[in-house]
């Protein structure tokens, strides 16, 4: 019996040292970095991002492999055809998504299906979108950035405004089987280096349209998390950062002269360096100004959200029922109206401290 067990020891330490797992030689797999998902013709396109192995991770190149089946798993595994490798996706850091795969409700849940499915895809790979066609970002060649998978996944390891919306797959399928919107952040190659701006608005697994850079930055400042980075604050003449402390957004709901309205109040407090301001600008100058940018922001945002895309992209109508069930039945089922077509105010307050 001693014998049996040291054999089976030995051989399974055996294994280990000849470089191979489930049976494959790691020289004979193709490791995936980063993956984007299209549509042709009603058929799903995919490419692959994999590097080609080096001994100097500088010099590392990348191939991206491409195939097209009505299938995504036949699109995704028929790429062996096309390289002497075998497809592996347990490193995979992101997945583009194109425009019309996004706009395509049923083909796009499917894929979400399919992806979610797929045990070697961790449910934690980042979720990107693309105004056009994601196969293009992925084969865009990125000064000193060889593979462009790592490059993105190693942004979103880092706090600012696109980040808070960091979406991964678990996250992305959660929202939409709640019935939630979700907010994806659009990718874009800019200037031969890959940029982020604004966010593509979904619902219903359908997009609904594009968040600009400053729409997007209006619906940060309802999130608590927007607290965790700097106010921007700007006009025609100068720009300067606010290092935030401090940050509380409110949502409340309340009648006057027999109109409901709904209520966003940002408290926000923070740090400003002298060296930032030029002459002698006073900090009540600075404290409006600040105040006018919120508000300006968040105005663009209802905007794109409930007239653009009629989304109810603030979340009101689940904070109306649960701050003020009282009223919002009143809103609702005696005056017959929807939280799309309520009239919001905004009150900012600004406390700003001058350091250095």
């Amino acid at each position: 019996m001693r014998r049996l067990i040291k054999f089976f020891l030995i051989a399974n330490f055996a294994l280990f040292l000849s470089g191979c797992w489930d049976g494959t030689q790691l020289d004979n797999r193709g490791f995936v970095t980063a993956m984007s998902i299209d549509i042709e013709e009603n058929d799903y396109s995919i490419s692959l991002e994999m590097p080609k192995v080096s001994r100097n991770v500088r010099d590392m190149e990348k191939t991206v492999k491409s195939n097209t089946h009505r299938s995504l798993n036949n699109a995704i595994y028929g790429t062996d055809t096309y390289t002497d490798k075998e497809i592996f996706m347990g490193h995979m850091k992101m997945i583009l998504c194109g425009e019309e795969l996004l706009e395509d409700s049923a083909m796009f849940k499917h894929a979400l299906e399919t992806l979610i499915k797929e045990r070697s895809i961790s449910r934690t790979v980042l979720i990107l979108a693309v105004e056009g066609a994601g196969a293009d970002v992925l084969e865009a060649e990125i000064e000193d950035e060889n593979l462009i998978g790592v490059y993105i996944s190693n942004f979103f390891k880092k706090n600012n405004p696109t980040t808070i919306y960091r979406q991964t797959l678990d996250n992305l399928t959660k929202y939409f089987a709640e019935g939630e919107i979700a907010i994806i952040p659009r990718v874009e190659i800019s200037d031969e280096k890959p940029g982020f701006s604004g966010a593509a608005v979904m619902k219903d697994y359908e997009l609904k349209g594009w968040l600009t850079d400053y729409e997007l930055r209006g619906l940060t400042w309802l999130s608590a998390k927007a607290g965790r980075h700097e106010l921007d604050v700007h006009d025609d003449d100068e720009h300067f950062s606010i290092n935030i402390d401090k940050y509380k957004p409110n949502l409340s709901f309340f009648e006057l002269d027999d109109e409901i309205y709904a209520l966003i109040s940002i408290k926000i407090e923070g740090e400003i360096e002298e060296t930032q301001i030029k002459g002698n600008e006073s900090t009540d100058s600075i404290i409006q100004k600040a105040k006018s940018n919120i508000e300006e922001d968040i105005k663009k945002a209802y905007e794109a959200l409930y007239i653009r895309m009629g989304v109810d992209g603030f979340n009101m109508e689940r904070a109306f029922e649960r701050k003020n069930p009282y009223l919002y039945r009143i809103f609702t089922e005696d005056r017959g109206k929807d939280v799309m077509d309520m009239t919001i105010m905004i009150e900012v307050d600004v406390v700003v401290n001058r350091t250095g």
